[in-house]
């Protein structure tokens, strides 16, 4: 799923003003840049662009039509997201978590998502349920079907609406800063067809649980289901550690 970026995807001449116009952000094109802006953030926290990728300001401005000033601009507000950071010699590169950092990202991820499933235990009317299992059946068509974009972004919206069945939104807004800052851990699993088959069995059984009202098997699958993704990512972080030594 990765897009090549890197040095080695094409010879680019020298930047000057005239083949890259500084763009003044008017209110005219002020909603075009953040479109450009959500488009790298999206694709950064869905797997286009994998960890340590180097973003090369000069591929990026090519492949979406932008100047190199919007990239740079692009590049300053996705590193306040803790997107990407700047590193020498090679510039902005995509995020990487430390084994540490997934380990404490999770343990709160785990606590805010066990009580937004038990809200949503008290608060999911009958429709809601039906509306749930509904997109269930959304994210495992996209998986027959081998559409990899469209399972991510069903299984996005299924997790979403459970959050939002939690009527509560400041916990919804804390769980979904936790979800972007474990951007690059939350799809990891997907590549595992085993892992997969475990998720989307999970799915069914969370809602099962919210209509049930079964606190006990809603807190262990909310933590069972979190931690496939960060399991799998720490194997792949400690292979790629011992390859590198």
């Amino acid at each position: 799923m990765g897009i090549m970026i890197g040095a080695g995807a094409g010879a680019f001449r020298s930047e000057t003003a005239e083949e890259f116009p500084v763009e003044k952000k008017t209110r005219n094109n002020t909603q075009t840049f953040q479109q450009f802006v959500s488009k790298l953030e999206n694709m950064i926290l869905t797997g286009g662009f994998k960890p340590r990728e180097r973003l090369v300001e000069a591929n990026l401005s090519q492949m979406f039509g932008v100047s190199r000033y919007w990239v740079r601009d692009a590049f300053k507000i996705l590193e306040t997201k803790e997107l990407v950071n700047a590193t020498p010699f090679k510039g902005f590169v995509v995020s990487e978590l430390s084994e540490q950092e997934v380990e404490e990202i999770f343990v709160i991820r785990v606590a805010l998502e066990q009580l937004a499933v038990r809200l949503a235990m008290q608060n999911a009317s009958p429709s809601e349920i039906k509306t749930l299992r509904r997109m269930i059946d959304k994210v495992e068509d996209a998986y027959r079907e081998g559409d990899i974009l469209a399972m991510v972004e069903a299984d996005g919206n299924f997790h979403d609406y459970v959050f939002q069945l939690s009527r509560n939104q400041t916990l919804r807004r804390m769980i979904n800063d936790m979800r972007k800052r474990c951007h690059i851990i939350r799809y990891s699993a997907w590549s595992s067809p085993e892992v997969v088959k475990e998720i989307l069995a999970e799915h069914r059984l969370i809602v099962d649980a919210i209509e049930t009202g079964d606190i006990c098997s809603g807190d262990d699958l909310a933590e069972r289901h979190i931690g496939h993704a960060k399991r799998f990512y720490v194997f792949q972080l400690c292979t790629n550690n011992a390859l590198q030594k």
